[in-house]
């Protein structure tokens, strides 16, 4: 057992808990995040105070809707002027979609009228002859109470006569106050054909034989013959 001596000599060396701490042993990266300010270490004093340097994050006071423009300023918002050119675009790409042609043949040919001068189209019927006409005009008929020269499309386009069989139809038209029904051999379909996709009629060609053609299509690998109808219904121009 120790004696109350011993007991007394190891009391005076053991440091007081209120003693000086030492900073030094501390890691360097807390040292050098943390400072402390006031009164040394082991004084009763006010607490010391700690400061923390870039450790907080920096709060932004920038306005939140101009913030939001900026977030993508390589973006450019559309003019008026290039919305209103996009349906133009749009609009040019549909009208040449809608360019509908009725289809008939005229012996082993296949040609085209432009839908937008077809009224309609009649099986044959009694054609009343007229005199002093050109020869291509068959005669008249009578249409709901509207008389309607006939021509015989063939000799129109100078491919000799035309052939009455049950196939044959005739193709009211109109263009302006010119009307006329064509007799055709027969009716195939209506077809689409894109506005690029007409060419121009065939340089060999001149004169009436030239004008009465609007150009030549292709579909689906089918070559069309483009007739102008205001000029195949002008009798006038033969």
């Amino acid at each position: 057992m120790m004696d109350l001596a011993e007991i007394r000599k190891k009391a005076k060396t053991r440091p007081k808990s209120g003693g000086q701490v030492q900073i030094a042993e501390a890691k360097p990266a807390l040292r050098a995040a943390v400072s402390i300010q006031g009164s040394p270490v082991g004084q009763e004093t006010s607490p010391p105070v700690v400061q923390f340097s870039s450790c907080q994050p920096q709060l932004s006071m920038e306005d939140p809707l101009e913030a939001l423009f900026n977030f993508r300023p390589d973006v450019a918002l559309a003019s008026e002027e290039s919305y209103l050119q996009t349906l133009r675009a749009q609009d040019e790409e549909k009208a040449e979609v809608l360019c509908e042609w009725l289809t008939f043949r005229l012996g082993s040919e296949e040609y085209a009228l432009d839908i937008a001068g077809v009224s309609e189209i009649i099986k044959l019927r009694e054609i009343t002859d007229i005199p002093r006409v050109p020869e291509f005009i068959l005669g008249i008929i009578s249409l709901r109470g509207i008389i309607v020269p006939i021509f015989d499309l063939k000799k129109r386009l100078k491919l000799g006569a035309g052939e009455l069989t049950p196939a044959s139809r005739i193709i009211v038209c109109q263009r302006g106050e010119r009307s006329a029904g064509l007799l055709v051999d027969s009716i195939t379909q209506v077809v689409r054909i894109p506005a690029g996709g007409v060419e121009p009629p065939p340089p060999v060609l001149s004169g009436v034989d030239r004008e009465l053609l609007e150009g030549v299509g292709r579909i689906q690998g089918r070559m069309l013959i483009l007739l102008d109808l205001a000029n195949v219904l002008n009798a006038e121009l033969n």
